[in-house]
């Protein structure tokens, strides 16, 4: 399994970038990150903030007369003043005097962001309430336009993660389509299952196959849907033919699962012919243990998602899968 070095700082793990700079989680830390993050141009969260024209100008931590600032936005529209806080305090009576002061600097639209650990309801109408929450779920969802963008974003929701100020359900399940040879045999006798290399499998611990529409032609016994759950108990990334063949050969033998897959030979080589499988890519294999029959009648994937096409959404709480099922 994929292991990240550790990083001990004062006796204690860091394992984000941002705790790397100390274990206590504080605000100024967080804004400052978050305002970096806004001169990225990433267009989910300029949305979500209500950044909808260019930014001319990102202030951190600006003073004013009597009030420092957390985060101050401006665009060729309007200003953005954002006080954050790690609880659910109060933000109203500071925004309210930062407000004050900084009109006095300032001409144009001003509109006042309170972002604490979960939205709150304020008496003044004019101040918009924002989560860390949220700005997790929508970092989770966004389309990253450059690498940059989707790193430093990955390490301040890890660190937004680990320092408990949001809740993330762990996503236990990996679920891919399984639509023909060898790879069904593979899974259901040989217990594995192997794709391009996607580093966001090492959080799973399960995996479902859903069984495309020809499965049943080409094994009467099996049916379309979603219906296997195998434990995996091993992940290996493997960059040739050779190695692949090898990891599997091995597996096979430590499980003592060649008598139930005994044209393993012949399933090894319809992978190297497959025309969709690229030896130069490194690819992920999952080694799983028996596969169990979890779901009869197997899920449906409409019940997964809208439409019948590819999985639209690979990964999973049982929770999901459960509500899905109908049970």
């Amino acid at each position: 399994m994929k292991k990240e070095r550790i990083i001990l700082r004062s006796q204690n793990v860091s394992n984000d970038l941002l705790s790397s700079f100390g274990q206590n989680i504080k605000e100024t830390r967080l804004t400052s990150y978050l305002g970096y993050l806004f001169s990225l141009d990433i267009t989910e969260l300029n949305f979500y903030f209500g950044i909808d024209n260019p930014i001319q100008n990102i202030f951190i931590e600006k003073y004013l007369e009597t009030q420092r600032s957390d985060i101050i936005i401006s665009t060729i529209k309007k200003h953005i003043i954002i006080e954050a806080k790690i609880n659910n305090s109060d933000t109203s009576n500071q925004l309210s005097k930062q407000l004050s002061e900084y009109k006095k600097k300032i001409k144009g639209k001003i509109e006042l962001i309170s972002l604490t650990r979960n939205n709150r309801t304020f008496k003044n109408n004019k101040i918009k309430s924002k989560s860390w929450n949220e700005i997790y779920d929508c970092l989770t969802s966004t389309k990253f336009k450059t690498a940059k963008q989707r790193i430093l974003c990955e390490e301040f929701m890890k660190h937004l993660s680990n320092s408990g100020l949001v809740t993330v359900p762990e996503k236990e399940v990996y679920a891919r389509d399984v639509n023909k040879e060898p790879y069904l045999s593979l899974f259901i006798k040989g217990h594995l299952y192997f794709c391009k290399y996607n580093e966001n499998i090492y959080k799973c611990s399960y995996f479902a196959p859903y069984f495309g529409n020809q499965i049943s032609i080409i094994s009467p016994g099996v049916k379309e849907g979603m219906s296997y759950i195998a434990q995996i108990y091993n992940h290996l990334e493997v960059n040739s033919y050779s190695d692949l063949k090898q990891a599997i050969i091995k597996h096979i033998k430590k499980k003592k699962l060649k008598s139930i897959i005994p044209n393993l030979d012949e399933k090894l080589k319809e992978i190297k012919s497959d025309s969709k499988y690229d030896e130069k890519q490194p690819h992920t294999l999952l080694l799983l243990n028996k596969p169990r029959l979890l779901f009869n009648p197997p899920i449906d994937k409409k019940s997964l998602q809208d439409g019948t096409g590819w999985l639209s959404k690979n990964y999973y709480e049982f929770e999901e899968l459960f509500k899905s099922a109908g049970i």
